[in-house]
């Protein structure tokens, strides 16, 4: 996927935000003000493509298993942070992940969901009819199950 973003842009947000000098940097600023003004220096730039990249730089693993396309840390995991149920076109995000996007980028958790989904369709060229958080009463549902089936895409 091709976003209006240079290769280094989220990264120089990012060290900012991480070093332990931001707050003589820019004093008194946090995440979301640090990027709302990085967005109006870019204006080609959307904090959706900013999200987008952020993802891109998570480096998920895709696993394919049984009727469900996963998105976890690495191929060992356990659970996934990301599930797409292909035959209901359902994708449940872990909330961790949703919080993680809400904080960073000063967003209501809905609309992380919303976009951590579009991301997700557009990796997989699908389309997603629904999505969803998922608390940790409900882990389960991200649990990769070990029977491994291929399916085509």
């Amino acid at each position: 996927m091709k976003y209006l973003i240079t290769e280094s842009s989220l990264d120089k947000i990012v060290k900012i935000l991480l070093s332990s000098n931001s707050r003589k940097i820019m004093p008194g600023k946090n995440s979301s003000e640090i990027i709302r003004m990085y967005l109006q220096s870019n204006p080609d730039i959307t904090i959706e493509n900013l999200i987008f990249e952020k993802l891109d730089n998570k480096n998920f693993v895709r696993i394919n298993k049984m009727s469900n396309i996963y998105f976890a840390n690495s191929k060992d995991d356990e659970y996934a942070q990301i599930r797409y149920d292909i035959n209901k076109g359902v994708c449940t995000i872990d909330n961790e992940l949703i919080n993680e996007i809400s904080y960073l980028f000063s967003l209501e958790k809905t609309h992380s969901k919303q976009v951590i989904s579009s991301w997700v369709a557009g990796i997989i060229k699908r389309r997603i009819y629904t999505y969803r958080g998922c608390p940790p009463e409900y882990q389960r549902l991200l649990r990769i199950p070990n029977i491994e089936i291929d399916f085509n895409e």
